[in-house]
């Protein structure tokens, strides 16, 4: 993983002006670490997210398309992609046959849960130089914020 530029002009650019150059530049940051630590692998930071969410139980393409930032075709690829892979398995419910589950396969566990230890150090990095209190400020303020997103989505 590369580290970031310890260069000072970074640490001196004007705050952002509003809440999308914010998220924005959090996004790109975020996003390029992903990428370089998904990319050996053959993945995309999507694919990535895509497993993470599955990481902890199964879950609904239906359920995917709500929490990443793609609508359902898009998520009915990547799982096909990911399914060619060895990373997910499908499984129909026997009590409704349209309905498709999607777990990790073993592969995909551990491929996973390795690349979030590795985010976990690309995190750190991130977040150096800010305390437990700012980050606990941070995500509370982020979690309201999607929060009001979801409520602006109505029910599904």
């Amino acid at each position: 993983m590369t580290q970031p530029q310890g260069d000072a002009d970074h640490r001196t650019d004007p705050p952002p002006a509003d809440l999308e150059e914010c998220v924005a530049g959090l996004v790109n940051a975020v996003d390029k670490g992903m990428a370089s630590e998904v990319a050996p692998y053959g993945l995309t930071p999507l694919e990535f997210s895509l497993l993470r969410h599955c990481l902890e139980e199964e879950c609904t393409a239906t359920h995917l398309a709500r929490v990443l930032p793609v609508d359902g075709s898009r998520v009915s690829r990547l799982v096909t992609g990911l399914v060619d892979k060895g990373l997910v398995r499908r499984r129909r419910l026997r009590r409704d046959r349209r309905i498709v589950m999607l777990r990790l396969s073993e592969e995909g566990r551990e491929l996973t849960t390795d690349i979030v230890e590795k985010m976990k150090i690309y995190d750190a990095i991130l977040t150096e130089g800010i305390d437990e209190e700012e980050m606990r400020v941070f995500m509370s303020v982020s979690s309201r914020i999607i929060a009001n997103h979801a409520a602006l989505q109505g029910p599904g």
